[in-house]
């Protein structure tokens, strides 16, 4: 009787195994069929060809500041992550979102995405775009690196900074690129498999690249296209920063802002976090930060009001 209760269990694990087999193999296919219809999506903005790829750039409102919005790594799209933002400030300013290589409506590219070549991108696409200084920089999350970078390089185009609870260059010398890795490709299989569409589909959507709480405050027609975005692009292999530790001490290397205005606003993430928001106090000779209560990573969706709040003070200073 044991011999046969042995084989029963073992039968029901290989009918599990192979039901779940047949399951990720249906999500895949609906995954791709999806994919290809809702790519049709025409881009908003402009598209120009910068470093041998096509980078695609929205901007509206005007101003005599120019602020420019960065994403942070594995953000899907630059167009939909800072559109609420884009919308209140354009009374106020000229206002531009990016899409990095191989997210948003911006090509794919082979080149190494090294700090340096990340801000001469920029610097590229803002002057064919027809963009002009002086830039507010915007900073969210890894962008810290390239936005302090892009003041290293262009110091007189930089009016300011405001950092979206960014890491200190020191913090990501040290940061696991593994871990990284790891969460990365185990957001991709969650994609390409269907499951992360699945969810979507049950109303509910995973906190990766915030899109847990940006979805529901976009307006409808944004929204189709932030699902699509997210569909497409989370865990995308141009996410894989294999460069971090290397970018961080390039950074480093190129020294302090000096007397550039940083602003830090950070979550309220736990002292370990709080210890690289400090850090940052000591890139600029005029910096500030401060610690937001009940905000998650994505602090310019948990905190709207108060981000666009301290970015009209830079406007009008």
């Amino acid at each position: 009787m044991k011999g046969a209760e042995i084989s029963k269990r073992k039968l029901r694990i290989k009918q599990i195994i192979i039901l779940v087999i047949i399951m990720l193999l249906v999500g895949a296919v609906w995954q791709w069929i999806m994919i290809g219809k809702e790519t049709r999506i025409l881009p908003k903005g402009q598209v120009f060809n910068v470093n041998n790829h096509n980078m695609s750039i929205y901007a509206t409102g005007s101003g005599k500041n120019t602020i420019i919005f960065v994403t942070g790594s594995g953000t899907p799209s630059s167009f939909t992550d800072f559109y609420k933002m884009q919308m209140e400030l354009q009374p106020y300013a000229r206002t531009v979102s990016f899409d990095k290589a191989g997210f948003g409506w911006s090509e794919k590219t082979d080149i190494p995405r090294t700090i340096d070549i990340l801000s001469e991108e920029l610097h590229e696409l803002l002057e064919k775009s027809g963009q002009s200084p002086p830039y507010i920089l915007v900073g969210h999350s890894l962008a810290s690196l390239e936005v302090i970078n892009f003041a290293q390089k262009y110091p007189t185009e930089v009016k300011g900074i405001v950092l979206l609870d960014g890491g200190s260059p020191e913090f990501y010398t040290e940061d696991s690129e593994i871990k990284s890795y790891i969460l990365n490709r185990f957001i991709a299989g969650l994609r390409v498999t269907g499951i992360v569409r699945a969810f979507g589909n049950l109303g509910i959507r995973f906190a990766f690249a915030g899109e847990d709480l940006r979805y529901d405050k976009l307006p409808n027609e944004i929204k189709l296209i932030d699902i699509a975005m997210y569909y497409k692009y989370l865990g995308n292999t141009s996410n894989l920063q294999n460069n971090i530790n290397e970018n961080a001490r390039e950074v480093i290397k190129e020294g302090y802002l000096k007397n550039i205005p940083l602003v830090i606003l950070s979550s309220d993430s736990g002292s370990n976090w709080m210890k690289t928001q400090k850090e940052l106090l000591n890139w600029s000779n005029y910096s500030s930060q401060e610690t937001l209560y009940n905000s998650s990573h994505y602090i310019h969706w948990t905190n709207t009001g108060y981000v666009i709040e301290k970015i009209k003070e830079r406007i009008a200073e």
